[in-house]
């Protein structure tokens, strides 16, 4: 019975073999025996298989395309790093494709398989806060699409993960932007976004409390709110947290996970007459096109997006086993200002 549905995943159940000697018979390579290949074949033709996308590649061995999946494509911060892949790719002759997080659904497929048959030459993935049960799937699916194409990771990539990456120093970038508030007197710097994260010595939180520490300042509890990465979370992490203590207590300075989830945080503050930067100052991160044009202008981290995604490009094609750090600046808006009620020095 043929399928045109039918997989690479498939065949290989029904040869009773792997994906990689399935893969290995289609571009007709040497090293797989006569009868391991003739129950390969036998499966391809019960099954009608026509891998089409893989055959225009057996000859060539390449398709000259790239792959990226990207996890939120609302968020302008990922079409930047998009931008920056798509036009570093194009110079190389390279066309780009872009798969969303959302489409993957590894409930109800095993995504790898669908990469696998596209025979991409290469696949930048961008790995951004996996909850714990992901966290070993997600690992093995990587590990599998390494072995049929190059895999280069962006984002917030777990330490154990043994894969070329292009990504920022998030506990540096953070433990900086504290200090840079320190030193404008504040002493009640609230952190606002992100999820509970784990040991890992490069993540936010990691430096948010070095910054608190070398101030010598203690760390909050009650400052420390996490939420996802949206305007409509920061507005209710900032909510909560205001709503939580007393007006004596509450921050004087406020760093947002991202430039989102600060307009979320302008927007609370504003809703309780709170002046910024006068009685509050936010600064947040990734520096949007929109962070000049909010009210007050927003102070915010520019992280290089398209810089990474083009560097990322430039990895997968030169084949180099590296492990890079994106530059990062402070741009300064009218969003900070030093705090009102620090003692003169």
């Amino acid at each position: 019975m043929g399928s045109d549905n039918a997989t690479i995943y498939d065949i290989a159940s029904e040869a009773g073999v792997s994906i990689a000697t399935v893969s290995r018979v289609l571009r007709g390579e040497a090293n797989v025996s006569p009868a391991t290949r003739e129950k390969v074949r036998q499966a391809i033709e019960r099954r009608n298989y026509r891998p089409s996308s893989i055959a225009r590649g057996l000859t060539s061995k390449t398709t000259h395309s790239l792959g990226i999946i990207l996890p939120k494509l609302l968020n302008p911060h990922y079409a930047m790093i998009f931008t920056g892949a798509q036009e570093e790719a194009r110079t190389h002759g390279y066309t780009m494709s872009l798969f969303p997080w959302a489409s993957l659904d590894t409930d109800a497929y095993n995504p790898a398989a669908m990469l696998i048959e596209r025979r991409l030459d290469g696949l930048i993935v961008c790995v951004e806060y996996l909850p714990p049960d992901h966290d070993e799937l997600v690992h093995d699916a990587l590990k599998t699409l390494r072995r049929f194409m190059p895999v280069v990771l962006i984002g917030c990539i777990p330490p154990w993960y043994d894969f070329p990456s292009v990504a920022n120093d998030n506990a540096a970038m953070t433990r900086k932007t504290v200090a840079y508030l320190t030193g404008m007197g504040h002493d009640r710097i609230a952190f606002i976004g992100g999820v509970q994260e784990d040991t890992d010595p490069r993540r936010r939180d990691v430096g948010y409390q070095q910054g608190l520490r070398d101030a010598r300042l203690p760390y909050t509890a009650s400052y420390r709110v996490f939420c996802k990465g949206t305007a409509e979370a920061g507005k209710q992490a900032m909510d909560d947290m205001l709503q939580s203590l007393k007006p004596c207590y509450w921050p004087t300075a406020v760093i947002a996970l991202n430039d989102l989830v600060a307009m979320g945080c302008l927007l609370s503050a504003r809703e309780r007459g709170i002046d910024v930067p006068g009685q509050l100052s936010v600064i947040g991160c990734d520096d949007l096109f929109c962070a000049p044009y909010l009210s007050p202008p927003l102070t915010s981290i520019n992280t290089h997006q398209q810089r990474t995604g083009a560097r990322a490009v430039q990895l997968l094609i030169s084949g180099e086993q590296k492990r890079e750090t994106v530059d990062w600046e402070l741009i300064e808006r009218a969003s900070c200002a030093p705090n009102r009620e620090a003692a003169p020095t």
